[in-house]
């Protein structure tokens, strides 16, 4: 009887992951494709998650977050930490571009309809 039952279990879970995978559009499966904004060789800054922007626009505005953030002690202008693993920002907009942080991205800056996500070793939002 338990044999059975476990057998019918792993059946009706293999039924519902294959409705899911056949319900769900491709692209909400893959992972989001990650732009790497400076040159060949150097990393750090990235953008990813892109709706409504073209990369040559979000990294464009990545190095220029980057370069802002050089400019002072490094992440101090762009957030500070309200205590552990609570990082908040400091400016809210750059050149146009509303920055947030989201629990899901991490750093995010948008613009009306468009919005990215920003990553890299330039930008880790620590605090730990």
């Amino acid at each position: 009887m338990r044999a059975g039952l476990l057998a019918a279990v792993a059946a009706l879970a293999a039924a519902l992951a294959t409705s899911l995978a056949l319900a769900l559009p491709a692209s909400s499966l893959a992972l989001p494709k990650l732009y790497e904004c400076q040159h060949p060789m150097i990393t750090g800054q990235e953008a990813y998650h892109l709706v409504d922007v073209s990369p040559a626009t979000a990294c464009k505005t990545v190095r220029e977050l980057a370069a802002f953030v050089h400019n002072g002690a490094k992440g101090y202008k762009l957030y500070r930490c309200a205590g552990l693993g609570k990082p908040v920002l400091v400016i809210s907009q750059l050149d146009g571009w509303k920055l947030q942080i989201s629990r899901r991205y991490g750093l995010v800056m948008s613009r009306g309809g468009s919005s990215f996500a920003v990553t890299g070793t330039d930008f880790p939002l620590n605090c730990t």
